[in-house]
């Protein structure tokens, strides 16, 4: 199962799709979460945006996602390889912090 944050965006699975979902932040960059007085946990508060079959689709159309609502105008095919080989590179760098040497 997955249950992983970048940024502001929520990543989740089940055995039949992995989610994208886009978290509400506070002032300081903190989820905001909402008490849920049916389950009686606190829950993020947060907007789907794309169901996918596996963790590569999610992560592409993340990254699609951040490329069409970005604040960057891209006018050419090299700005956009660029703009994609960053967002690839911060992807790439969040998940080395988090996963352990070795694996």
């Amino acid at each position: 199962m997955i249950d992983m944050k970048i940024g502001q965006y929520h990543l989740t699975s089940d055995k039949y799709e992995v989610k994208v979902n886009r978290m509400s932040l506070d002032s300081q960059g903190h989820p905001v979460t909402s008490y849920d007085d049916k389950s009686g946990i606190n829950r993020l508060v947060e907007a789907p945006l794309a169901h996918c079959k596996n963790v590569e689709d999610a992560l592409n159309w993340l990254r699609g996602y951040l490329i069409r609502t970005g604040s960057e105008r891209i006018t050419t095919v090299n700005q956009l390889a660029r703009e994609s080989r960053k967002i690839e590179r911060q992807f790439d760098t969040y998940i080395k912090e988090r996963v352990p040497e070795g694996l």
